[in-house]
């Protein structure tokens, strides 16, 4: 499996589904290294923005013996180069250093051959398992989680640009790092919005928020457009690099519209409690209705609307009894009254967040689309988005009107929720999945008049 696709003669590749896997490299234990190229048959590289690691699946056709030879036992390195010449960005590609976490699948498909899948994760998944964090800890989350990564997990390029506002205090509880970071981010939230901490193979190891991806450019258009529009013999080879590039082979999607279990999870209405167990004290309950106050979304109009009633008994979806969250202070230990300056309890940044942050939150999962599309570079989880799928019509209203009618359900804006890029026999392809919050249109059927 060393390269699939049809080039120029110049060597630019005339499809995204090209790669070109220039070397494969695995160091034994003993520091010997090895070209594995001729053994790879598959590769999976998976990244999504709950993973704090990426994870490789190398499948390999072993005729050579090589897992005695080698003694292949784990902790080996593996590096890998794929690269391709594009029409529009020139060189692009990965340049990948991870190590063997495990061995798995194995089976003997032929009496000479074996066949088996090394499992590989980054280097700082292994320093994670060599520490255990039981020491005191002050400051701002920002700063504690830079400090994890850079001192514990030995990572000096790290990119951070979410902001959490509040100084806390406290203990890590016998954690390693990539669990207390995880401690740390559970209710932590930026700007109101979810804070992500994850590992992508073109930037590293990256801290940031829903709110900060929201700001950035829309990466791409995507469509299931039946005809193609360029040709070899009237287009460039940019021009047909990419439409294809911008072609989803396949979709699902599980729609999620129903607003029962959303409203349970308080992603409309929520209230907050707050009880300090020193003198048994219950502040005023602090309530949240999701329509109230501007949300941050990825398109123009949310979810629900104030119309939206419970048949049953007419009453709306904004109830905000329909969850409760409980936050425990202790004013005995912490000055739960503290403002500017002072380090508070580990719930501090949680309080004056939490009701938006989780609203924010749970709404992402309003529509679920899983799809795959011809390989990318530069495709990684974060990216926003854009959707375009039509709707079903009759032709003759299609060609009376003269425009495109896109489904306004599916259609629309997406942030890039984890992706699979797949090196196989019929070329490089992205399994991904995507999310959003909100729709193109307003949730609400006109009425007609019969």
């Amino acid at each position: 499996m060393n390269n699939f696709g049809i080039t120029s003669s110049e060597g630019i590749c005339s499809s995204p589904l090209t790669y070109n896997l220039r070397g494969a490299f695995i160091a034994a234990n003993n520091g010997e290294v090895f070209d594995i190229r001729d053994e790879i048959e598959d590769i999976k590289i998976h990244e999504g923005l709950h993973r704090s690691s990426i994870v490789v699946e190398i499948f390999i056709q072993d005729d050579k013996n090589m897992i005695d030879e080698l003694k292949l036992s784990g902790n080996e390195r593996v590096s890998l180069l794929i690269e391709r010449d594009e029409p529009v960005l020139g060189q692009q590609g990965f340049d990948i250093n991870v190590f063997v976490s495990d061995i798995s699948n194995y089976s003997e498909p032929k009496p000479s051959t074996k066949a088996y899948t090394l499992l590989c994760v980054s280097e700082h998944v292994y320093t994670n398992n060599k520490k255990l964090l039981n020491i005191a800890f002050e400051g701002n989350i920002k700063t504690l989680i830079s400090n994890i990564v850079k001192t514990n997990l030995k990572i000096s390029n790290f990119k951070t640009n979410a902001s959490v506002k509040g100084l806390i205090k406290g203990i890590y509880p016998n954690l390693r790092p990539l669990e207390a970071i995880s401690w740390l981010l559970r209710n932590s939230f930026d700007n109101d919005t979810q804070i992500y901490f994850y590992e992508s193979v073109k930037d590293g190891l990256i801290l940031t928020s829903y709110g900060e991806l929201l700001g950035q450019e829309l990466y791409n258009n995507y469509n299931r457009h039946p005809f193609q529009q360029q040709s070899m013999q009237s287009s460039s080879l940019e021009d047909i690099f990419e439409e294809e590039r911008q072609k989803i082979r396949k979709m699902k999607s599980s729609l999620n519209v129903s607003k029962l279990n959303a409203s349970s999870t308080g992603a409309f209405s929520s209230i907050l409690n707050k009880i300090d167990i020193a003198d048994k004290s219950v502040s005023e309950p602090v309530p949240f209705k999701y329509l109230s106050q501007p949300m941050k979304m990825l398109n123009d109009f949310p979810p629900i609307e104030k119309e939206m009633v419970i048949n049953s008994d007419g009453e709306d979806l904004l109830n905000n009894k329909q969850k409760q969250y409980y936050i425990s202070y202790n004013s005995k230990a912490f000055d739960i009254t503290s403002s500017a300056g002072r380090p508070d309890n580990y719930h501090f940044p949680t309080d004056q967040t939490i009701l938006r942050g989780r609203a924010h939150m749970n709404n992402l999962d309003t529509t679920t689309v899983q799809m795959t599309i011809p390989g990318d570079f530069n495709y990684k989880p974060g990216n926003i988005i854009q959707l375009d799928l039509l709707r079903g019509a009759d032709v003759s209203e299609e060609l009376a009107t003269g425009a495109e009618k896109f489904d306004s359900t599916t259609s629309g804006k997406y942030i890039v929720s984890s992706a699979t890029h797949h090196f196989g026999k019929d070329g490089y392809k992205i399994i991904t999945k995507v999310k959003k919050d909100s729709f193109i249109v307003k949730q609400l059927r006109n009425k007609k008049n019969v």
